[in-house]
């Protein structure tokens, strides 16, 4: 199934390439967020799913998607 995830192919392969997992987005969509906290809650599993923030700018990205997105 394809579902528009309201962004653009290069959108999505910057953040693709930080971990991103569309699935998640829609599971949390479903389960009743907002489709803009969905994406930012996508995004900082994403970020963290491997391994924590260590070098100042992974923890610049992980502060920027927590605090404006």
């Amino acid at each position: 199934m394809i579902n528009d995830l309201n962004m653009t192919d290069t959108e999505y392969a910057q953040l693709a390439a930080q971990g991103y997992d569309p699935n998640l987005e829609l599971e949390l969509i479903e389960w009743g967020k907002t489709q803009k906290e969905a994406r930012k809650l996508a995004r900082i599993v994403g970020l963290v799913k491997n391994k924590p923030p260590e070098t100042e700018e992974e923890w610049e990205l992980f502060m920027q998607v927590w605090e404006n997105e």
